[in-house]
């Protein structure tokens, strides 16, 4: 299967217009795909981003220095110098062709200051420590760059990109329906557990109606004095403020908050004036039992939404079974039924 590897071609530009052309013409008939500065002039800190991440896309990194330093950021580091110190960073397989005699060249492309010369002779140095070719004129560049391609692909192979209509073949599609069938095997296998799990009896468990009691540090007076107060509240009520949280799916402190806050509107009227949602804290005891209870009647289990890596929380969603029956104890009903 052919791969297609994209080069990043990195150098000044007005003054190496025709040597750019010469290698990207080269890369072409290599079946490589030239990235560079033709697709976004590197003088713009804006830019830099988008640069980077070209960088990243690409195979291989290819430099071209002449006589010339070229455009610098505000701190006077010049942006070639730039790409090519992120393309090692992030260690892309790299080559550097470097021009053989500056002094052979027109006024026109090579600089005029003697600062600008020292950062080109810096940078040059810095280029040479890297796999390096030198080169005397366009044509010259064009069959070093080519052949060292070549080189460069051999000694460090690449993934690469592959066109689309080649981008399968009958190893990969009999790989996927192998795939697919141990993908229907593992659904039949979760569908079993949940089936058991249905099945667990809960005429024994504490539900509906039953009061649950949560022992709570609340304030009793002005002077900000707590004692230990326990809140009776049913499983209907704890379950009417957590649910509609849980029909979208809902973390660990989702659920928390939601218990404090039905806390907070159980708490007994003498000393409801001196606390605030605020002040009700939910020891985690209570909490890992109501989920627990929440489980075992079937009305809640893990979430299924696919979430970052980095997100570590915990996410839980209603069953259809507690789907039913947040509509039952949540939806309006006409009076006297």
């Amino acid at each position: 299967m052919e791969r297609k590897h994209q080069v990043f071609v990195s150098s000044t530009y007005r003054d190496l217009i025709e040597e750019r052309k010469e290698v990207i013409h080269a890369l072409l008939e290599l079946e490589c795909i030239p990235a560079g500065m033709e697709l976004f002039p590197a003088t713009d800190e804006d830019a830099w981003s988008l640069i980077k991440e070209v960088i990243d896309g690409c195979d291989y990194y290819l430099l071209i220095l002449g006589g010339k330093y070229g455009s610098t950021n505000q701190e006077g580091v010049g942006y070639t110098e730039m790409e090519f110190d992120y393309a090692i960073q992030q260690g892309k397989p790299t080559i550097c062709f470097i021009h053989e005699n500056i002094d052979n060249l027109p006024s026109s492309k090579v600089e005029n200051t003697d600062s600008a010369k020292e950062k080109l002779k810096l940078f040059t140095n810095k280029a040479k420590d890297k796999h390096c070719k030198f080169w005397s004129s366009a044509a010259d560049l064009g069959g070093k760059a080519s052949r060292s391609l070549i080189q460069l692909k051999k000694k460090h192979p690449s993934d690469g990109w592959v066109p689309g209509k080649y981008a399968t073949d009958p190893k990969m599609l009999s790989e996927m329906e192998k795939m697919r069938s141990v993908i229907k095997d593992l659904e039949l296998q979760l569908l079993t557990i949940k089936n058991t799990n249905n099945n667990i009896d809960t005429t024994e468990l504490l539900s509906g109606s039953d009061l649950y009691s949560i022992r709570l540090q609340l304030k009793n007076s002005t002077a900000n004095e707590l004692e230990t107060v326990d809140i009776k509240i049913s499983w209907d009520k704890l379950f009417s403020y957590c649910g509609p949280e849980l029909s979208g799916e809902c973390s660990d402190l989702k659920i928390r908050e939601k218990i404090e806050l039905a806390c907070f509107h159980s708490i007994p009227e003498k000393i409801e004036k001196f606390n605030k949602h605020n002040d009700v804290v939910l020891p985690y005891v209570f909490e890992d039992q109501i989920k627990i209870q929440f489980r075992a009647l079937g009305l809640m289990e893990p979430g299924t939404k696919k979430r970052a890596v980095s997100d570590t929380n915990t996410y839980w969603k209603l069953t259809p079974r507690g789907e039913c029956h947040l509509i039952q104890i949540k939806a309006l009903k006409r009076a006297g039924i």
